[in-house]
């Protein structure tokens, strides 16, 4: 777990840290067109966190930093998951794509490792992109693309951040990393050890209407590597998560203790050539491994065996640089190979991607400058000789400058998921068979932002449009011999504003709000089809000088909606999902050992209300029950850091 470091300017650590908000909105963000650009510049719904945001609110994992932007939700479950803009947990799985410095992490339901396997010690800065990606990184970047920064060393020698935390749940981290720099080779060496013992996830057994609990419980052991030497950079990153990974719906004698094993494991090869002091040739090798294997401590092992493992490699080529003095472009190529292999309810499969795209931005004038920008992708082999697909996602954006604070952006972007071979060849006797002439899943998303920024102030509205089409869902089967089959059948439209809101009160005090309106239907008209809250409202406060640090974060989510809109034979059987208010405190004490190291110590809190969480059940195929209990009660966590 990140404690905090001193704000004072000879901190051993020169980062993101020491600057103040000005310096922070005028960081260059590179996730948006794979090119460095102000966030005022830049066309997309993006947020930024920084160093500093994190250290300042705490947290234990990345999906408790993630849900602090605006229209952004976690579900803490089976799967750990991220929602954006009202989408569904179970299907924003692999609708959301994570990226560890630029390179993506897996596209098949990969984003999860992430979100509690990364060690925070590591991150510099975090940029999420609300909305469609795929115009530069392909499939899964849907509804929403966060690109994990890590810390790379500013200075020759050895630096240190490490720390030790302990508290409620029976919870025991280690978060560390260890930097170093000599000339042109600089390496750092990221670990997480956590292992929480559970908290209680309470449901009822219908049978008797007498509540029980089973320990939540999850560990992660995380080893992440970075070297870097001139224009070469090699990454590892091996991550080996373990957690509880089922609630019940039948009688309580008769549940079986399911637990989910997901080892992971991420290598990355990056060179870049500079041509010239304009032109650039960025050349990637991404290999993925994953397995994801379901255990019941020996109980059912014997007759039911769950396990998927998936590997993915990827090779891809940029080239980037300015036309003009007004006009900048960037053009890529990449060729995937995905494999599915010694699956138990799945076939061995191979399948094969290539695709093309490219971007160009336009300064029509000082003020007003125009983006362009598209990718085709296409499949170049699928499995069982099924007939290639193809795909075409544009995007268009308008930026326009009103003056020196206030600037007005207009875009429009379509994104896709491609199915995976799993939905299209998963066959479970008796329950579920897959559809080898799936589609992909599309969506449409239409933009207006107005965006303002001081030297203080940070100001954004956006209100959003988007439409979905061929989602991939399980239906009831037209063989006989399975009972559901996946199908393109879902359509979804939405609509939403957003408001965010960040401000530099004083030298010491720091604020940041956001609110949310969204609406969801499908193509039958039910509204709220998402389940998710309608309204949402954020607020974070913090206190920082030399010696002491203190951070309040409120989360604030309206009544969710019964899942019964869709699923009309569920069980009653969990209290009802309303909304909640998610409330943590963090204070530090900083203290100086000599001049380059500094020993903290925090104590952080969570639920301070003490709230009883349950989210609506999306995924009524395999728990035909209303809701799920979603997060731990009221909690306490102290601990050390030390820094040199």
């Amino acid at each position: 777990m990140l404690t905090f470091s001193a704000a004072s300017q000879d901190d051993v650590f020169e980062s993101l840290f020491e600057m103040s908000l000005e310096e922070l909105l005028n960081t260059p963000v590179i996730t948006a067109s794979k090119q460095a650009e102000s966030l005022r510049n830049s066309n997309a719904s993006i947020s930024v966190i920084s160093r500093q945001q994190i250290e300042q609110f705490g947290a234990h994992s990345l999906y408790e930093i993630l849900e602090r932007i605006v229209s952004v939700n976690s579900n803490y479950g089976v799967l750990t998951a991220i929602t954006t803009r009202g989408s569904k947990p179970w299907t924003g799985l692999l609708q959301h794509l994570g990226l560890l410095n630029g390179r993506p992490f897996g596209n098949l339901s990969g984003a999860h490792n992430l979100y509690s396997s990364i060690a925070l010690s590591s991150i510099e800065r975090i940029e999420y992109i609300r909305g469609p990606g795929s115009v530069l990184y392909g499939t899964n970047a849907y509804q929403g693309v966060f690109n994990i920064i890590t810390r790379q060393s500013k200075h020759d020698g050895w630096q240190a951040n490490q720390s030790i935390t302990v508290g409620s749940f029976d919870s025991q981290i280690i978060d560390a990393s260890y930097l170093y720099k000599n000339g042109d080779l600089s390496t750092a060496i990221n670990v997480l050890y956590s292992d929480i013992g559970g908290w209680d996830a309470v449901t009822t057994d219908p049978t008797t209407n007498n509540t029980f609990s089973k320990k939540a419980f999850q560990e992660e052991k995380t080893l992440h590597l970075d070297v870097n030497y001139k224009t070469l950079s090699l990454s590892h990153f091996r991550s080996v998560q373990q957690k509880f990974a089922n609630f019940w719906d039948a009688p309580q004698a008769n549940y079986i203790p399911w637990s989910k094993l997901h080892p992971s494991t991420f290598t990355n090869l990056t060179h870049q050539y500079q041509f010239d002091d304009n032109w650039q040739l960025d050349s990637h090798y991404t290999n993925i491994k994953k397995v994801m294997e379901w255990s019941s401590e020996g109980i059912a092992d014997s007759f039911i065996r769950i396990k998927s493992p998936l590997n993915i490699r990827l090779l891809e080529f940029n080239v980037s640089g300015d036309l003009s003095d007004n006009t900048s472009l960037l053009v890529g190529a990449y060729h995937e190979h995905r494999r599915v292999y010694d699956a138990s309810t799945i076939p061995d499969a191979k399948e094969r991607y290539a695709s093309i795209y490219a971007q160009i931005k336009y300064a029509v004038t000082p003020k007003l400058s125009v983006e362009l920008g598209g990718q085709y992708v296409t499949s170049l082999k699928l499995i069982n000789n099924i007939d290639n697909q193809s795909d075409f996602v544009p995007r268009l954006g308008l930026t326009y400058h009103l003056d020196d604070a206030w600037t007005v952006k207009l875009r429009h972007a379509k994104a896709f998921r491609h199915p995976s071979s799993g939905e299209r060849t998963i066959e479970t006797p008796g329950i579920q068979k897959g559809t080898p002439d799936l589609s992909s899943e599309t969506i449409n998303t239409t933009e207006a932002q107005f965006f303002y920024q001081t030297n203080e102030q940070l100001f954004i509205t956006t209100i959003y449009k988007s439409e979905e089409h061929d989602l991939i869902l399980l239906r009831p089967s037209d063989d006989p011999d399975f009972a559901l089959e996946n199908k393109n059948s879902g359509e979804i439209s939405s609509y939403g504003i957003e408001l965010e809101y960040k401000h530099q009160l004083t030298a010491h005090w720091y604020a940041e709000m956001s609110a949310t309106h969204q609406r969801n239907e499908d193509k039958q008209g039910t509204k709220n089809i998402n389940l998710s809250p309608n309204n949402s409202f954020k607020l974070g406060l913090s206190y920082d000088d030399s010696l002491w640090q203190f951070g309040m974060y409120l989360l604030s989510y309206s009544k969710y909606h019964d899942n019964i809109s869709f699923d009309p034979n569920r069980k009653l059987v969990n209290p009802p999902a309303n909304g909640y208010d998610w409330l943590t405190f963090k204070a530090s004490r900083k203290f100086t050992v000599n001049t380059d190291n500094q020993l903290t110590v925090s104590l952080e809190i969570k639920n301070l209300l003490d709230e009883a969480v349950y989210q609506p059940n999306d995924t009524p195929v395999f728990y035909p029950i209303n809701t799920l209990p979603a997060r731990e009660g009221l909690g306490a966590f102290l601990s050390l850091n030390y820094k040199y």
